[in-house]
């Protein structure tokens, strides 16, 4: 297998109908408290630590990272309390399941997600997606703060777990928003995207990706953007 396809999850692959953000401001409520000032922010894109921090700059980086923990513990209980009606709602994106089929033993393939791991696994869980992905050599929102740091994660995971190094072109980042772009491109990788999240294709195509893609639901073509030459 001659390529590493990490995926974007939230607006690539699936989503969980707003549930799992109400779940994150309910988490961080909690953890921080009720009258805390939150700022508004939006999530598309974003790790799941850098929106923690900028929801609460009053907290600094550093009282957000140490209590990363807290966070994560209080998002994935609100989650699980709601596992039914997650799985009731969430959806996963026509031809997304057919693209990750297709690709089975041709690449490895691994999310490489905002998400902080606990979360990215109970939503693939939910929609059937999980056992398609080898979700013990992603990379999530709470490896680091900042997503092009994930690249470096996922293929220091693959290289510790199959003893196989990806550089270069033969990683794919897969995703829907231009944070997901830019992190391929900071890391050299060759990038897809997708446009079934916030972004238009053609606020994609802005940003230079090596491929562009209305949805998944071209299996074909789909496959042949991701493996490229």
């Amino acid at each position: 297998m001659d390529r590493l396809i990490l995926w974007d999850v939230d607006g690539t692959l699936l989503s969980t109908d707003g549930i799992a953000a109400a779940a994150m401001r309910s988490a961080i409520r909690q953890v921080v408290g009720p009258t805390a000032p939150m700022e508004r922010t939006a999530y598309a894109g974003k790790t799941d630590w850098q929106i923690i921090r900028e929801h609460f700059p009053s907290l600094g980086e550093t009282g957000v990272d140490t209590r990363l923990h807290e966070f994560r513990d209080a998002y994935l209980a609100g989650l699980e309390a709601q596992r039914a009606e997650l799985q009731a709602r969430s959806r996963v994106f026509a031809g997304a399941r057919q693209v990750l089929e297709a690709l089975q033993g041709r690449a490895l393939m691994a999310p490489l997600t905002g998400n902080m791991a606990a979360i990215a696994r109970i939503k693939l869980e939910v929609v059937g997606l999980a056992e398609l992905l080898e979700l013990e050599v992603g990379a999530y929102g709470d490896d680091h703060h900042a997503r092009p740091e994930l690249v470096p994660v996922a293929v220091e995971r693959v290289l510790q777990r199959f003893g196989r190094r990806y550089s270069g072109l033969d990683v794919v980042i897969v995703g829907d928003t231009p944070y997901d772009i830019g992190c391929g491109k900071a890391n050299g990788a060759r990038t897809v995207a997708v446009a079934t999240g916030p972004y238009r294709i053609e606020e994609l195509g802005n940003h230079d990706p090596d491929a562009v893609l209305p949805d998944l639901t071209d299996t074909a073509t789909a496959v042949a953007a991701i493996m490229g030459g």
